[in-house]
């Protein structure tokens, strides 16, 4: 079984950790616990959108609230 590559250029994938790094410096935490939140969420609504060039807005704003959430629970 083939998968398709999260990112689908270099361009992307920089589009995309630039996203991560406001997140990671929004919420305090780091990029190395942003990034699986971020692409799990990132994979998950890139197979249902039709337009991707708001993919990093939304994603970002899903992981931040998550994060926050998870926050408010310590």
């Amino acid at each position: 079984m083939q998968t398709t590559p999260l990112y689908e250029d270099e361009r992307e994938q920089r589009l995309h950790y630039h996203a991560v790094q406001r997140i990671a410096r929004d919420v305090g935490r780091s990029v190395r616990d942003v990034i699986p939140l971020y692409e799990t969420e990132l994979e998950q609504l890139k197979g249902r959108a039709k337009i991707k060039d708001f993919l990093s807005v939304l994603v970002s704003q899903r992981v931040k609230e998550i994060l926050l959430n998870m926050q408010g629970w310590h």
